[in-house]
């Protein structure tokens, strides 16, 4: 009888081990069952337009099986689009709480997270979770980028400036543009206290980080025109011009005042006829035109402005041909007068300065577009009806 046990032994366990096999089996099948039908329930709830009902099956399905996550992403992006943040957030949200999770899809729901928070408004919340993800080198720059969008909403300028360091090993040129208007404001804080030299030392960082800044090579001018120091003065609007030629013609009425304290008129005309010749922009050749109607009369700067305007027709170049005549030729001067005065309305609906980013029109310049909140792209408008 023992033998027999001994015998049977081997079989008994061989048939345990079969058995314990196939339960394994039927579990593993009765969840995927489980999984097909949460899915299944869920999708239904989606095409019945019942998203909350569909939100709570598909999240429960998750709890299940990894492999689901990346329909959880787009199905929150589906939200996203549609408008509907809250259903978005709510998914992202139990993404970030899945303790289960690789870090590659962790990583992901923060971030999706973080971008859903900012939409929302609710900068604390959004500002926190890119700061974490500051230590993801995946998602630093673009973390970078929103933290110093909210910080430029808010104002906070000190906070954006604290990022200098991540900033630049980043090296991101457009994160250093946006981190150079940073240093702009705080020396437009210093200037309006008189402190001008907090604010130049200001104006040095932010060149330091985008050479091609305007708007630190401006503020600079001001500096120095507002305390007599001229030459420094040109030099900065000389600077503009090399960085942007397309924004120069706002500062060239500033530049001559400059010149004309030096009593360095002629100076003055030779650079301006120099860089009319480079850019055949309306406003260079208007003041150019101006100064030659005074030295040599109305007859050869009409004459100029024909010439140029022949090879770039312009409203506002026009317009001021037309005004030459006008106080020139007495006979006529009447129906040019009403030719002038046309142009004029016209001129007074469209707008003077476009953004390059975005295409928003203004009449008057911001150094952040009121639309994309892109940094220095307001300038002058180009073309027929411009520069």
């Amino acid at each position: 009888m023992l033998e027999l046990l001994f015998l049977l032994l081997p079989v008994a366990m061989a048939y345990g081990w079969f058995m314990g096999r196939n339960s394994v089996k039927q579990n593993r099948h009765s969840e995927k069952q489980d999984l097909s039908s949460k899915f299944s329930t869920g999708l239904n709830y989606l095409l019945s337009n019942q998203q909350d009902e569909a939100i709570d099956y598909l999240l429960e399905a998750l709890n299940l099986e990894d492999d689901t996550v990346e329909a959880h992403f787009a199905m929150a992006n589906l939200f996203r689009k549609r408008g509907e943040l809250d259903r978005a957030l709510k998914i992202h949200e139990h993404l970030v709480l899945q303790k289960h999770l690789p870090n590659q899809y962790k990583h992901q729901a923060i971030f999706e997270l973080a971008k859903d928070f900012y939409t929302a408004g609710l900068y604390d919340r959004a500002e926190a979770m890119f700061v974490r993800l500051l230590k993801v080198k995946q998602y630093r720059s673009r973390s970078l980028d929103f933290l110093l969008q909210i910080y430029q909403s808010t104002k906070d300028w000190q906070l954006g400036i604290a990022l200098e360091r991540i900033v630049r090993k980043v090296n991101d040129k457009k994160l250093k543009h946006g981190l150079a208007n940073f240093y702009c404001e705080i020396a437009s804080g210093h200037m309006a206290k008189d402190e001008n030299i907090e604010a130049l030392e200001a104006l040095e960082k932010a060149l330091d980080l985008d050479p091609l800044s305007c708007r630190s090579n401006q503020l600079m001018a001001n500096i120095y025109e507002k305390n007599e120091q001229y030459q420094q003065a040109i030099d900065k609007y000389v600077a503009i011009y090399d960085q942007d030629k397309e924004y120069f013609p706002d500062v060239i009425d500033a530049m001559q005042a400059c010149y004309e304290a030096l009593d360095e008129e002629d100076k003055f005309i030779a650079e301006l006829k120099r860089m009319h010749d480079e850019t055949g922009s309306a406003s260079l050749l208007i003041k150019y035109a101006q100064f030659i109607e005074q030295r040599q009369g109305t007859h050869k700067a009409a004459s100029i402005m024909l010439s140029a305007m022949k090879r770039r027709p312009t409203i506002s170049g026009f317009k001021h041909f037309v005004n030459m005549q006008a106080s020139s030729e007495a006979e006529s001067g009447e129906q040019l007068a009403v030719i002038k005065e046309l142009i004029s309305a016209y001129l007074s609906d469209k707008h003077r300065y476009n953004c390059r980013n975005c295409g928003f029109n203004s009449s008057v310049h911001y150094w952040s577009c009121p639309s994309c909140h892109e940094w220095e792209q307001l300038k002058p408008v180009r073309g027929f009806e411009g520069e």
